[in-house]
């Protein structure tokens, strides 16, 4: 295959896919106030005991309170963005050595959920591959080598459609936003465990990422949704554009 430069398009973004993940303001979650009903048992005890109970108390509420300091986690979630699940998922990104997979789907279209594509993106370094299928079942491959983005065309040819710091923010190419060039909102953590961080970019688009099991599952905003398939930190060998290029 020969490689074909696209005049115009040098720019510092991905070539495909910079579309950012969705959000909506009345996101269904699980009932976050189910309590559980039952009666008080009292005991009668001597003063000693009172107070030999409560030193034991006392001590497990010190022990409990070392355990937690700089965790800055409470039961509604994370208190700020350093401590938050996303900070510590953009951690692992910054490590530019994974691989995802997410399907990204359109819900402000007023027909539904809509998908556009389903996306794996892999990272090594300042390498990156993308391998999207679309809707419409058509297959797209993007290389980043060398701080340019190739795509191929309909004839399997390698065109240039981006140059410079494309893999600048790996974080948006992943979530869809920067989390940490946006304003941290708050976290809340449901009942069956899920928690749901928010933020709001820099345009006052707010932004939603849900975790279940400490794994990111979706990142909602801009009526875009992000459904996560998979994620591998690791492994990828190096970038390189398919033989004869």
């Amino acid at each position: 295959m020969s490689i074909k430069i696209k005049a115009g398009m040098i720019a510092a973004v991905m070539c495909i896919c910079m579309a950012g993940c969705g959000n909506k303001n009345d996101t269904s979650s699980a009932d976050n106030d189910s309590r559980v009903a039952g009666g008080a048992v009292t005991k009668v005890t001597t003063q000693e005991e009172d107070t030999a109970a409560e030193e034991s108390k006392a001590e497990d509420t010190d022990s409990k309170a070392s355990d937690d300091d700089g965790e800055a986690q409470g039961p509604t979630g994370a208190d700020s963005y350093e401590h938050s699940l996303t900070a510590a998922f953009a951690d692992q990104l910054n490590t530019r050595n994974f691989s995802v997979t997410y399907a990204q789907n359109d819900i402000d279209s007023g027909e539904g959920m809509q998908l556009q594509y389903e996306e794996t993106l892999e990272v090594n370094g300042t390498g990156g591959h993308q391998t999207i299928i679309n809707a419409d079942g058509s297959i797209n491959e993007v290389y980043i080598v060398d701080g340019v983005c190739y795509s191929a065309d309909e004839n399997g040819e390698l065109q240039i459609t981006a140059m410079g710091n494309v893999m600048g923010d790996i974080c948006s190419m992943v979530f869809g936003f920067s989390p940490a060039e946006s304003e941290f909102k708050g976290a809340e953590t449901y009942s069956d465990g899920t928690v749901q961080e928010t933020f709001l970019d820099e345009t006052n688009v707010t932004f939603v990422c849900t975790y279940a099991d400490g794994k990111l599952t979706s990142c909602e905003g801009a009526g875009y949704l992000r459904d996560y398939k998979g994620f591998t930190e690791g492994g990828v060998d190096e970038i390189k554009l398919p033989e004869g290029n």
